[in-house]
């Protein structure tokens, strides 16, 4: 029943982060507690992890008390509460520099105060959100750019190409551009292209001359030659390799959203 509780609790508190008409969740803390619990952990956790806080998505921290001690008490908890908030979310790599105000406003004031454990609802940190609108895919990709680490790859999304083709869809263009500028903006990024195509049925991903080996490598040899053109220099280019249709993005590519999917170009990162 505590476990139900605890998953109740937290679906009730993204539902105030995600739904249209809320921008704040709030993260509760145990009675005379400054330090986040294991459900407020996972509560920022999950927030991290579906990358809702991106660079550039401005908060405010406001930390809470019940009003079972004194103004000058509560006052001091309410503040530690909001800083172990901001730390942790700053440790998770949010960008300290996105985070408008991290205060403590002290006790909640009630007319009825005559209970011994107080309102545990009263003991509390908001994390408000300026902005509640989805995060665009641009704002998705520029965050997981920036997320990449070491020998972490990346698929370089909206960088489609034709069926059994080496062309670029011209949707592809804006989203080579972020990446150049990443790369620009990151000089000292080591990296590597990695090609992957479609398909794990009849085709197999081949079109002639190209079996489906050459056709990913020339696919990440395309995106490559976009970056050296405009200024990336070779020397931080490992290589630009294919590896055919060994990793597709779904188990089972039925549909052209799924082949499409597969037919794609990967960012690795080989040293920062």
């Amino acid at each position: 029943m505590k476990r139900l509780t605890s998953i109740l609790l937290l679906f009730l508190a993204l539902v105030k982060v995600y739904g249209q008409t809320h921008d704040t969740m709030h993260i509760y803390f145990d009675l005379d507690k400054t330090q986040i619990n294991e459900r407020g952990i996972q509560m920022i956790d999950s927030i991290v992890k579906d990358n809702r806080l991106m660079h550039e998505t401005k908060i405010t921290i406001m930390g809470y008390a019940d009003y079972l001690g004194t103004d000058g008490y509560d006052k001091v908890v309410s503040e530690m509460r909001a800083k172990n908030v901001e730390d942790y979310l700053v440790i998770s790599g949010y960008d300290n520099n996105d985070i408008k105000r991290c205060t403590g406003k002290g006790k909640i004031t009630h007319t009825i105060t005559n209970g011994r454990k107080g309102f545990s609802e009263d003991r509390k940190v908001d994390i408000i959100f300026d902005a509640r609108k989805d995060t665009s895919d641009d704002q998705r990709f520029q965050y997981d750019l920036e997320k990449l680490q070491v020998d972490e790859s990346l698929p370089i999304k909206n960088v489609d190409f034709y069926q059994g083709s080496l062309r670029m869809t011209p949707e592809s263009i804006p989203r080579l551009e972020m990446l150049l500028h990443f790369l620009q903006k990151n000089s000292t990024i080591i990296f590597q292209l990695e090609g992957h195509v479609c398909c794990l049925g009849i085709n197999d991903g081949r079109d002639e001359p190209y079996d489906e080996g050459t056709l990913s490598q020339k696919r990440a040899q395309e995106v490559a030659d976009y970056l050296i053109k405009n200024g990336i220099a070779k020397e931080r280019l490992k290589a630009a390799i294919g590896l055919g249709n060994i990793n597709p993005i779904r188990d089972e590519e039925t549909g052209r959203e799924n082949e499409a999917l597969s037919r794609r170009v990967e960012l690795r990162i080989i040293s920062k």
